[in-house]
């Protein structure tokens, strides 16, 4: 074999690293969006969905009608 001739288990071997790294690099820019989306948007004063206010208990309704055709 010539040193320009791969095996195809070589061949493979090749593609599948190829592949790894493009979905690594697919998710990193994921998580970088995402991590920008919550810094400018939510955790930010002036974003459009920052919440300054404190999350509420809601309340549970315990009287549960068993007969209910909606009632899993």
């Amino acid at each position: 074999m010539s040193r320009g001739q791969r095996r195809g288990s070589d061949l493979s071997d090749l593609e599948y690293r190829r592949d790894r790294a493009a979905e690594e690099d697919q998710h990193k820019a994921i998580q970088k969006a995402l991590a920008g989306f919550l810094n400018d948007e939510v955790l930010d004063q002036k974003g459009e969905h920052y919440y300054e206010g404190r999350l509420e208990i809601a309340s549970v309704d315990c009287n549960i009608d068993l007969d209910d055709p909606n009632f899993d």
